[in-house]
């Protein structure tokens, strides 16, 4: 038994000697920052891609059911797709039917994955398509889940000094708010905004 345990401390010894464990590095973003958003002339052979690839797919996002499990797919196939044009075309289309559908998360999942892909203006982007949602066409539980996005933009725009976008997407809050009846949030929105 000791003979066995002087072994195994031997061998844990040499194991340690061996093949010390790396330490974690973090990687560089290239000299210049992230690329620019794909050209128009980029898009053009993406777009043509993507309704090859996904023609079944889009042929059904004409229902509430069909975009949604469009929005999902196309969002899925982004995170691994390497063409830097097409990834830009399925977020875009990912975003276009989130709005369509009233789903204010999907919004901004789409919009952080390419924002750390390329180099635009997130914040913005998010705003301005969230007030596409109409907030009268949104059932109770889709009016929160908008409400919580819009806090998060605007805290997010609060953190970068946006001053501007920061008020107006907690006005989309506050109205939100008051849309499900949730008059608390709704003031807690209101004192942020002022």
């Amino acid at each position: 038994m000791r003979t066995l345990l002087i072994a195994l401390v031997a061998a844990t010894a040499l194991a340690d000697d061996a093949a010390p464990i790396p330490r974690p590095v973090m990687k560089q973003l290239p000299e210049g920052g992230l690329p620019q958003p794909p050209s128009d002339r980029a898009l053009v052979d993406a777009r043509k891609e993507l309704k090859a690839r996904f023609r079944g797919l889009l042929a059904r996002s004409d229902s509430a059911a069909g975009a949604t499990l469009a929005c999902d797919a196309l969002y899925s196939s982004a995170i691994t797709e390497p063409d830097a044009a097409l990834k830009w075309l399925m977020l875009a289309e990912s975003r276009r039917l989130a709005i369509d559908t009233g789903r204010a998360d999907c919004v901004s999942r789409a919009i952080t994955l390419a924002s750390a892909s390329y180099d635009f203006d997130a914040l913005a982007l998010e705003l301005e398509s969230l007030g596409e949602i109409p907030l009268r066409a949104l059932d109770a539980q889709k009016t929160v889940q908008f409400a919580a996005a819009a806090e998060k933009l605007a805290t997010r725009a609060e953190a970068d000094g946006q001053e501007e976008t920061a008020q107006s997407a907690w006005l989309l809050a506050f109205r939100s708010w008051q849309r499900c009846g949730n008059l608390e949030a709704a003031r807690r929105a209101e004192a942020r905004m002022k």
